[in-house]
């Protein structure tokens, strides 16, 4: 099955299509959960007051297409950007799979739509080594951070990956920094201004990210350390051929996946210092940790690990969101 997504061929979209709905087929039994959580954001408003009220097949429809999208968006960046040795789906098809591995990921939540945010926010950043206007680059990323803070309050941690980002791939310039934290300042001082005039400046606590020491609710079970076993021995196989790869590649390249890897490393502890978040936050953390899985899938000479993988990402899916073992 891997050597499907290793082909450069349009034709992988429709297997990425069927991909998707293999992984979350309890679909045709069990809908979606449209998941919202009050004071995480303006997202969980949206999804509260408008998607809600669907019908759950027309959930399902937009379950998918955002998943598709975003899986595919990433891909694009990837291959275009030249990150990869040779033009793959990999990624796109690692994404799709690990939107199944938790049950909390397969539902409709902010934290799945902010990730439209969090892909477009890393295309933006890897063009910072060699921006002819890094100001106005930078003042884009700011306020790409500040509008997904807003959004979905958890995501704050990605003020810090974009301060790692402008250390790594520019040189230090005080004002550029500062033109990164009045931007992501700004969506703020337009919404403390509307709430000004509007006579509701209390309210704006709301709006802010509440930080706390946090346990996530999860059911504790075998199944459920079976489950970071086999994500994290994935994940360590991806980062070992990363570092063997990397050697292959021009040191802006290199730069970028040290990048990304920051990100995966901030990203990680969202859900424990969140007041109120849960599993589903790390939803933000695939979009960094999909491409270094995938080098796990695309680097081995032979199927024979990248198909253990494979299938090893698919039976958890299955099984956890088909509730086969609890």
């Amino acid at each position: 099955m891997v050597a499907l997504f290793k082909d450069r061929s349009p034709a992988t979209i429709f297997w990425l299509f069927i991909l998707s709905i293999v992984v979350h087929s309890h679909f045709f039994v069990d809908y979606p959960v449209v998941y919202t959580k009050d004071g995480d954001g303006l997202l969980s408003t949206f999804l509260k007051n408008y998607i809600s009220v669907l019908s759950p097949a027309i959930v399902v429809f937009i379950y998918h297409g955002i998943v598709l999208l975003q899986a595919l968006r990433l891909n694009f960046l990837f291959t275009g950007q030249r990150m990869y040795t040779k033009v793959n789906y990999l990624p796109a098809m690692v994404y799709i799979l690990l939107t199944g591995v938790f049950t909390e990921w397969s539902s409709l939540s902010p934290a799945l739509i902010n990730n439209f945010l969090v892909i477009w926010l890393f295309a933006k950043a890897i063009h910072l080594y060699n921006a002819s206007e890094p100001k106005t680059l930078i003042f884009n990323i700011g306020l790409l951070v500040g509008s997904s803070i807003l959004l979905y309050h958890p995501s704050a941690m990605l003020f810090l990956f974009a301060l790692f980002a402008v250390m790594v791939l520019r040189p230090f310039i005080i004002t550029e920094w500062l033109v990164l934290l009045m931007a992501a300042i700004c969506p703020y001082y337009f919404l403390a201004a509307y709430l000004y005039l509007t006579d509701s400046f209390g309210s704006i606590r709301f709006y802010l990210p509440h930080w706390g020491l946090n346990v996530p609710v999860v059911h504790v079970s075998v199944t459920f350390f079976v489950t970071i076993g086999v994500l994290i021995a994935i994940l360590l196989t991806g980062l070992f051929y990363s570092q063997h790869e990397n050697r292959k590649l021009v040191i802006q390249i290199r730069k970028n996946w040290t990048v990304l890897l920051s990100m995966v490393f901030i990203l990680l502890p969202l859900p424990f210092i969140n007041e109120h978040a849960g599993i589903e936050s790390l939803l933000l953390w695939i979009v960094p940790v999909s491409p270094f899985i995938a080098r796990g899938f695309l680097a081995p000479k032979t199927n024979t690990l990248p198909g253990l993988m494979f299938w090893a990402l698919l039976a958890l899916a299955i099984l956890k969101n088909w509730q086969i073992v609890k």
